[in-house]
């Protein structure tokens, strides 16, 4: 365009104002302007001073006007199409301008229909009014997807929440809704409520479903109460005459527990309802899934109080209580809770003091402030190729007690029970104060914790011994009932979503002895005896501490009890934490007496702290910073391999990366050595696994390690292959894709727009999109319709079969089905001999590379800042999951 259509262009913006165009869009959908004046609280007289002064500046008609009724002329139906957009733009600035100012934080208007009210909308809305000061959520309920779309399009909804039914194994392509942004939140299955006396007659399969299509015959309760007419849809069902048509899900339920029909439901319509006698509920097979996705114009996602929204919508998910909902439901949950503390998310619309940089607060002067969320990547480097050696100090110990230490920490807590919230940081907190029966030493291996001996008495069978010495933190025994309790509450899905899959083994937890306890598992499993430690699921309290709570534990009125040498004295969730040491533990007494750990999310922030000197121990020091770090005069910097994996992974059932061809090209489009050179600046290993080195060490040392890894099947950076593998797939002329990267990572972010530029030179166009780690977390469902995904994992007990089971055995969040890795998985499971174990391990992930489904980007280490004069023995990747303040020191 020449000069002169650029100052049209201008000239023609500074014409146009929010007022204006929210007129037009008014008149457009209401049709007169009266009826636009009344919705939108002006006069008449107003309305219309507002149109001819437009009209006057444009020289155009926007509205043409008759007796009872006003339309717009094309030139006004443009500008109102536009409308919505402009104003969330402007929205959003205005409400970004309105913090920073101190003002209120503004409205989020939902849509849904009055199932998601009851069961999602309304418990965001009041999670939302909790956790933002001055915020006003509304909600309008509609009947249909279509009429919460309109609503958006036209900007009288904020958020629209819809959903979308298919039977599983359909491969579907990513919907791309123009002007609009689809946020992916939960999957669901949709159940069938049976009458009693029809149960015996069904045929169930070996995981206890039963076909949709054996009550084809039999009356069904339909309507909008119910999922019964998607269901007939895709099986084609004709209507009966018996059927009966309700509104309510819980007069469905009714007439099945009268004998009368059988209804389908959601999962979440499932939670809803109180059951009455005389229906047996069943999942079905093939199953039929329930898709919820949050809706916005693109502009309205960047309103602070709608993002804030969006990120609590994104952590909601059904919860239904019956057996055969366990096993996959317990697996997403456990996974989701250890992504999720890993990586908090930023804070939810913090005001204008919070934003301010403020002294950090010391031990002595605590402030009530921390922040509520975004660590920067617990993946901070890569680990170098070199071995696993750790960089820290050899200082003297002096033996002198140290009176406090002030430990930042870039994430945030909101509670400290790991049964509850399961992150990497939650380990990390939880293993000062709690102890399980064996501890893990800094080279991995298992050691004795509050069970002084052990024994695997066959496959199944493991013996554990209780010391006599060990007392909880006030004062009382710990005894063989405290361990079973702890142990059962542990592998209870309800109390511990978050430990519960890692204990989904165990048969039986007894008492078979004053001081003894005995676990029996289902199965053999070679990675069990590590998993009673505080890195994996055992975290033993005392049973009336916990009964005397209500189970509502690691909360700022009911901390933790455990046994470990410090108790837990206050805990501000999103704040800080603080311990004190005590003389109960069965162990030596450690140097430090105090400990306090604040949350600190901003990066510079942390950094500032450290420079004042108010920082003894900063863990996860982010990479971009790390130069700075290094050069304080006050502080060091320990790096260390911390067991964690970034790959790609592609989902299966979203075309086209169903196409081994298209998952080709983008393995060649992968350049790995310069993420590590140039992105990781050489703290960094390029993986060509999905098992790290590090989680070889009981059989191979770094070098042979690596060389093992190596013999699985690689794919080359070579674009020109790339090329041609595009070229042999079936979508030869390219296409475009989404690949979002959780904004608490950075480094994952520039890592997908390096491979972005080598794919627009294949063909393929991919928008990196950066989004809260909730919408990250939720994309990682199999049912979400994003087709390449990051993944990224840490692993706290380094087992060499933990991350490829997650990735390649069932449930995996590839739709992944290859029955000889799974089968590989189960014998390497219950292998116990370590190298045997690895070489089935290695065998199925060479498997799953040349179908490359996974393909692996680097290998991960943490950067810990430690204060010149305080040393720690066995720094390590195993550092942190046992009582880590018991081997600080004074450094002389």
């Amino acid at each position: 365009m020449d000069g002169s259509v650029y100052e049209e262009i201008d000239a023609l913006t500074r014409v146009l104002d929010v007022h204006s165009l929210r007129i037009l869009a008014a008149i457009d959908q209401h049709g007169s302007i009266s009826a636009a004046a009344r919705a939108l609280g002006y006069s008449q007289p107003t309305i219309t001073q507002h149109v001819q002064r437009l009209e006057a500046k444009l020289g155009t008609s926007l509205v043409a006007r008759s007796a009872r009724s006003a339309r717009l002329t094309p030139v006004g139906t443009l500008l109102a199409q536009h409308a919505p957009r402009i104003d969330a733009s402007l929205t959003a600035a205005a409400t970004e301008l309105a913090r920073a100012l101190g003002h209120r934080a503004g409205m989020v208007r939902f849509a849904a229909s009055p199932d998601s009210v009851s069961a999602i909308v309304a418990p965001t809305m009041r999670q939302l009014a909790d956790a933002v000061a001055g915020v006003e959520p509304s909600v309008l309920e509609v009947d249909s997807d279509t009429e919460a779309l309109e609503l958006i399009r036209t900007g009288r909804a904020d958020i629209a929440l819809t959903t979308s039914f298919r039977a599983s194994g359909i491969r579907r392509a990513a919907p791309r809704p123009r002007g609009m942004r689809s946020h992916f939140l939960f999957a669901e299955e949709l159940i069938a409520l049976v009458p009693s006396a029809l149960d015996s007659q069904l045929t169930r399969d070996s995981d206890g479903r039963i076909d949709p299509a054996e009550l084809v015959g039999e009356p069904w309760v339909r309507g909008s109460g119910t999922s019964s007419d998607i269901i007939a849809a895709m099986i084609e069902r004709a209507e009966l005459g018996a059927d009966s048509i309700v509104t309510q899900p819980a007069a469905a339920a009714a007439l099945v527990a009268n004998g009368l029909a059988t209804a389908f439901v959601t999962e979440t319509t499932l939670a809803s309802l109180a059951l009455p006698a005389g229906l047996v509920v069943h999942r079905l097979a093939p199953s039929f899934v329930c898709r919820t996705s949050a809706v916005t114009l693109v502009e309205a996602a960047a309103i602070p109080a709608v993002a804030a929204a969006l990120r609590l919508l994104a952590t909601r998910n059904p919860v239904v209580d019956f057996d055969s909902a366990i096993s996959f439901r317990r697996r997403n949950a456990s996974h989701r809770a250890r992504f999720y503390a890993a990586f908090p998310a930023p804070p939810i619309a913090p005001t204008s003091e919070e934003n301010t940089i403020m002294p950090f607060p010391s031990a002595s002067r605590l402030a009530k402030a921390g922040a509520v969320a975004t660590a920067s990547a617990l993946l901070l480097a890569a680990c170098a190729s070199t071995p696993t050696e750790s960089t820290a100090t050899t200082d003297v110990d002096t033996g002198a007690e140290i009176d406090s230490i002030t430990v930042a920490m870039p994430g945030s807590l909101s509670n400290l029970y790991v049964g509850q919230e399961s992150g990497i940081l939650n380990y990390y907190i939880a293993a000062i104060t709690q102890e399980g029966l064996v501890s893990v030493d800094a080279q991995g291996a298992i050691q004795p914790g509050l069970a002084e001996s052990w024994e695997q008495t066959d496959d199944v069978t493991y013996v554990y011994e209780l010391r006599d010495d060990a007392v909880f933190q006030d004062g009382t025994p710990v005894t063989a009932e405290d361990v079973v309790f702890s142990l059962e509450q542990a592998r209870d899905e309800t109390s511990s979503p978050g430990l519960a899959y890692y204990l989904g083994n165990v048969d039986t937890v007894e008492q078979t002895g004053d001081a003894e306890v005995t676990v029996t598992l289902t199965a053999p499993d070679a990675a069990f005896a590590a998993n009673m430690s505080t890195g994996g699921a055992a975290f033993i309290t005392s049973k009336a501490f916990w009964e005397a709570n209500d189970g509502n534990v690691g909360t700022p009125d009911a901390l933790l009890l455990g046994t470990g040498p410090y108790e837990v004295t206050e805990f501000s969730p999103d704040s800080h934490v603080t311990f004190e040491r005590v003389d109960t533990w069965w162990g030596e007494l450690p140097a430090v007496k105090e400990i306090v750990i604040n949350f600190v999310p901003d990066e510079s922030t942390r950094l500032l702290a450290a420079q004042a000197g108010d920082v003894d121990v900063a863990f996860n020091v982010p990479l971009a910073q790390s130069q700075q770090w290094e050069t304080l005069d006050t502080m060091r910097v320990d790096y260390v391999n911390d067991l964690s994996y970034v790959g790609l992974y592609f989902n299966t059932t979203v075309a086209p990366f169903d196409d081994p061809k298209v998952r080709e090209a983008f393995a060649h489009a992968v350049d790995r050595e310069a993420y590590v050179d140039k992105l990781l600046r050489g703290h960094g290993e390029a993986a060509t696994a999905i098992m790290t080195p590090e989680s070889l060490g009981k059989v191979y040392g770094a070098d042979e390690a690596r060389d093992v890894l190596n013999e699985i099947p690689q794919w080359d950076f070579d674009l020109e292959a790339a090329k041609a593998a595009l070229a042999d797939s079936t979508v030869p002329e390219g296409f475009e894709v989404d690949l979002l990267s959780p904004n608490t990572g950075p480094q994952l972010g520039t890592a997908a727009q390096a491979l972005a530029q080598n794919l627009a030179e294949v063909g393929i166009t991919v928008n990196v999109r950066e989004v809260p780690i909730e919408e990250w977390l939720a994309s990682l469902d199999v049912s979400s319709d994003y087709g390449v995904n990051f993944m990224w994992y840490f692993s706290t007990l380094g087992d060499p079969a933990e991350i490829p089971s997650y990735l390649m055995g069932e449930y995996n969040p590839a739709a992944y089905d290859n029955p000889e890795i799974v089968d590989l998985l189960a014998q390497a499971g219950a292998e116990s001999d370590p190298a045997a174990r690895i070489d089935l391990l290695v065998q199925a992930e060479s498997l799953q590379a040349e179908d490359a489904i996974n393909i692996p980007l680097w290998w991960g280490q943490s950067a810990t800042a430690f204060a010149n004069d305080l040393g720690m023995n066995d720094y390590s990747s195993f550092a942190f999951i046992s009582s880590w303040p018991t081997q600080l020191y004074r450094a002389g």
